[in-house]
């Protein structure tokens, strides 16, 4: 049947049996301060007129080890109608994934400094397992050319939040809500994921402030996943901090802001898990661009949206 080396039974056993979750291999989980849309569908227009080229690698070293490249758009029209685009690609071992994200969200005031948005995200995925002739010991193995043919895979993810754009945000999603397979003749399906999740900023003078995250999530595999990320911000333009996952990794990351437009992330990993005996680092780099004349409305990392000078309109 199957013969794969070492590396590659680690890489598969760690997502299939483990995590099972598309949200270990792109930003949605690790990289939530740079990306915080990737978890949460409703937060669509939060980054409003940005466009962010990101990649990570994670388990440098590990042969086949998990990277992922994303592309994505969002703007808010009308002050409260948000969208977003976004295209994923995920590689891990044999695996390799494409993904077209399509999200909305629809924010609208509940006291005269808080918001509520509701938000709602298609995804369209296509899954393919390629693996090279020498690590099999069959090559005519029927499983390969009838059980791994990828299908195209339809899902949606579902989200709420409650913000003060100034000072906090809390909020609630359910990914992946459609169980399927991920290919034809076997059982790896995309489970859902219920996420729990917060931003606040607290302000000490003009010049320095602290921004924390933190996320909570669970799925019928892994019962409980959680991760925290607490950064000093110097003149609203540099910012450092570390984020830590228990039992998966602790790290430091830095994030540099220019003239409201520009944006550079990089964030460094080091495995606290068994995957530290064959790898100890992990790296995710990005850079973000504000299209267009408008400027930032608030001095955050985590929210960006701008004065609306554009007028746009969605509804």
């Amino acid at each position: 049947m199957k013969k794969f080396y070492k590396n590659s039974l680690l890489i598969c056993f760690s997502i299939f049996g483990i995590t099972q979750v598309k949200a270990q291999l792109n930003p949605n989980t690790s990289n939530f301060m740079f990306n915080p849309i990737a978890v949460n569908p409703a937060m669509s227009g939060l980054h409003t007129n940005q466009i962010q080229l990101g990649f990570e690698a994670q388990w440098l070293g590990l042969e086949g080890s998990p990277k992922t490249g994303y592309l994505r758009y969002d703007k808010l029209f009308n002050e409260n109608s948000g969208w977003n685009v976004a295209v994923i690609s995920d590689h891990v071992g044999p695996l390799s994934t494409i993904t077209l994200s399509n999200a909305f969200g629809y924010h609208f005031k509940t006291t005269e400094k808080t918001f509520a948005s509701l938000g709602l995200r298609h995804n369209l995925s296509q899954h393919y397992f390629n693996i090279s002739p020498d690590k099999i010991n069959d090559v005519n193995d029927p499983l390969f050319n009838a059980s791994n043919n990828s299908v195209p895979v339809n899902n949606f993810d579902a989200g709420l939040t409650f913000y003060n754009r100034e000072s906090f945000l809390v909020g609630f999603s359910y990914r992946n809500i459609i169980p399927q397979r991920r290919f034809r003749g076997n059982e790896v399906t995309e489970v859902p994921t219920l996420s729990l999740h917060g931003w606040y900023t607290r302000e000490f003078n003009n010049d320095f402030s602290l921004e924390a995250v933190g996320q909570f999530n669970s799925s019928s595999n892994n019962p409980l996943n959680s991760q925290f990320a607490v950064m000093g911000v110097f003149q609203q333009m540099f910012g450092g901090g570390l984020n830590f996952s228990p039992r998966s990794q602790v790290g430091i990351f830095a994030y540099i802001k220019t003239k409201d437009k520009l944006n550079f992330f990089y964030n460094f990993n080091l495995p606290v898990s068994q995957i530290f005996q064959v790898s100890k680092q992990s790296h995710a780099i990005g850079i973000s661009y504000r299209l267009g004349k408008d400027q930032n409305l608030f001095n955050t990392f985590f929210i960006q949206p701008t004065d609306g000078a554009s007028g746009n309109r969605l509804f």
